[in-house]
């Protein structure tokens, strides 16, 4: 039988050899087969997004305000190069963006919000955002939150990475990362500095008639260090990783007093964050464990002077230390099928010695949090979370939220995701703490948003598209808000009851083919913020748009690639922005609407890489907080070398 078998075959094969040989040449019609590439993605709830690696890369030397600012669809508010950057998220301010390295909250105790011109891209690995519902796991992100992480790695070896750049105003930043990252072992080092003269030339629109001018009293110096350890020890991973921050800026004056000489004004922070991360892995799931301490110093000065008499005007010498101690059980287990269970244990202290309070002020935060997620049919996803949270041991209540999401079965390059989520915020130790004025019987903030988004993504060819609208309504009850009181202090109190509502758009695309690669990028955000309370009626406020939210705000990026070189465009809009309720306070109530432009070019010659850069191309007079100075048209530099 076997000898059959093998005849058989040898016969089949000769007759086709001898088929192949009557033809000299066979002649196949090319045949090209395209299709759109739809639903090749796990479907993902549309309640975060990552910015992209290239994105990162262009912005590794600028702070986390301009990449923001440029490259998201958050508000920034900023002072200028060197000053205090804040971010509005959704319309809500800047205590109600909650900020996470590696998973620890990074807002202050004391303000309760973050300074995003003092966090440099190059220390991240990662940046990503999330709202809504994608904030159920931490409290305090009524608007959203903006997470900061950094990545193992293993096996790649030697690692030297320098970047050097000079810009205008003498603007200098030199960044070097070095280290090995072995199988078992690797490290990492990451140091910067930073430092500007900030001393630009603009319109002073508050003299009469309008000067041109130069700043002063403008120049910061920041400078950090970043070491970070891994070790992998079978099926786990134990990190170290220490964060070690230097800020000092002097704060140049408003437009209304630069004729005032006898003024000093600055600050001076630093900070050391530290965490050990223990994380082991099982066939169905993963648990980590982290403990972290942070030890954090800030001072704010200014003196004002009489400059007649040389008396003293104005002193303020305030000084803050913070300790802040975090402990986190994360736990990932699959369940069933695509079922996947969540749950996360917390406890948070934070200790504060400030000037502006009357002894030390400590509080305890403690939090339970758990996340059932899963696919309960074909193309769609559910997550469902809870959290009970307490403060000090007294109970805060339970926070759920929930979240569908739906591919068309017919149609899979469209998804939605529909969500609700429940939050709030505890108060600053200011506005509890602060003397005078502090206000212990304040309650927390509280909030609850509902939100609907559309995904269409298309891949055909070399050609890629994302496209994303999507809409949110939100209130925020017992919001707080600093009021005067007849004694010339004010007073935070919970008077406000915010409605805030919206529309965000977002697009992605790509085009790859050959030696070219063309990527866009671009947000667009409608946001509608008004308060709702009886006081707000009472004083002819309600429907009035929170100030210094724009209720338009949007920018767009255009990157080119060519072989070795690359071209990069970048657009920003803001809209109008009320700075008083009042109509009748001249011209100050009112900051108009700005667009700028920015434009790169660069060339890559083996391992080195340079860039040149020219911000605000059309030199555009604008202020982003009254009476800021903001910079015209300024040049940089960058040098780069990666071994």
């Amino acid at each position: 039988m076997k000898q059959r078998i093998r005849n058989s075959i040898l016969w089949l094969l000769g007759l086709l050899f001898s088929q192949l040989q009557a033809q000299d040449t066979i002649m196949l019609q090319p045949v090209e087969v395209t299709a759109d590439k739809i639903g090749v993605e796990v479907l993902k709830p549309l309640v975060a997004r990552k910015l992209d690696t290239l994105v990162l890369q262009s912005k590794s030397t600028s702070s986390l305000s301009d990449l923001l600012i440029q490259h998201s669809p958050v508000f920034i508010k900023t002072y200028g190069p060197g000053g205090v950057s804040t971010a509005s998220f959704r319309g809500t301010t800047a205590s109600h963006t909650l900020v996470l390295w590696n998973g620890f909250q990074l807002n202050a105790p004391t303000l309760g919000q973050v300074d995003f011109s003092t966090i440099p891209v190059f220390l991240a690995d990662d940046v990503s955002l999330n709202w809504g519902s994608g904030t159920s796991n931490n409290s305090g992100g009524l608007g959203g939150s903006v997470n900061i992480d950094n990545t193992h790695h293993f096996g790649d070896g030697f690692l030297l990475d320098l970047k050097q750049t000079y810009g205008s105003f003498n603007t200098l930043g030199s960044f070097v990362t070095v280290g090995n990252y072995g199988k078992k072992f690797s490290f990492r080092v990451k140091a910067y500095r930073n430092s500007s003269d900030n001393d630009f030339e603009y319109e002073n629109l508050a003299t009469i008639p309008h000067q041109t001018m130069k700043q002063r009293n403008a120049d910061f110096v920041d400078y950090g260090v970043m070491p970070e350890v891994s070790l992998l020890l079978g099926k786990s991973i134990i990190t170290v990783s220490s964060w070690n921050q230097w800020n000092n800026r002097n704060l140049p004056p408003i437009m209304p007093n630069v004729f005032n000489i006898n003024m000093e004004e600055w600050t001076s922070d630093n900070f050391s964050r530290n965490f050990v991360s223990f994380k082991t892995f099982w066939e169905t799931g993963s648990l980590q464990l982290k403990s972290a301490a942070f030890a954090e110093n800030q001072r704010y000065f200014l003196l004002t002077r009489n400059p007649v008499t040389d008396d003293t005007v104005t002193f303020i010498n305030s000084a803050n230390r913070a300790l802040i101690l975090h402990q986190i059980a994360n736990l990932e287990q699959h369940l069933y099928k695509t079922w996947i269970l969540k749950a996360k244990l917390q406890w948070d202290h934070e200790q504060v010695r400030s000037n502006n309070y009357a002894g030390v002020k400590r509080r305890n935060l403690a939090s339970a949090y758990a996340a059932l997620d899963g696919e309960p049919f074909d193309c769609a996803k559910l997550s469902l979370t809870a959290r009970y949270d307490f403060t000090d041991g007294k109970p805060m209540g339970l926070f759920p939220t929930a979240t569908f999401s739906y591919q068309l079965p017919f149609y899979k390059a469209v998804s939605f995701t529909l969500g609700y989520s429940h939050n709030y915020r505890n108060p600053s130790l200011n506005d509890l703490y602060w003397y005078p004025g502090g206000n212990p019987d304040l309650l927390p903030e509280n909030g609850r948003t509902v939100d609907l988004a559309v995904k269409y993504g298309l891949q055909k060819g070399a050609f890629k598209l994302d496209l994303r609208s999507g809409g949110y309504f939100s209130n925020v009850k017992n919001w707080i808000q600093w009021m005067p009181t007849a004694y010339r202090f004010w007073v935070p109190e919970n008077v406000a009851k915010v409605y805030a509502r919206g529309i965000e758009n977002h697009i992605d695309a790509a085009f790859v083919k050959e030696n070219w690669k063309i990527t866009l990028s671009g947000n667009y955000v409608f946001t509608v913020t008004t308060d709702e309370s009886e006081k707000a009626f009472a004083q002819g406020t309600n429907g009035k748009q929170l100030i210094y939210i724009p209720r338009h705000h949007a920018n767009a990026f255009l990157n080119t690639q060519w072989k070795t070189w690359n071209l990069s465009y970048t657009f920003e809009y803001t809209g109008r922005r009320s700075t008083s309720y009042a109509e009748d306070q001249f011209f100050a109530y009112d900051l108009p609407y700005y667009t700028l432009h920015h434009i790169a070019i660069g060339k890559r010659i083996n391992k080195f890489r340079i860039e040149l850069r020219c911000n605000n191309i059309l030199d555009t007079e604008y202020q982003n907080v009254i009476w800021r100075a903001m910079p015209g048209r300024s040049f940089e530099v960058m040098g780069c070398y990666r071994y």
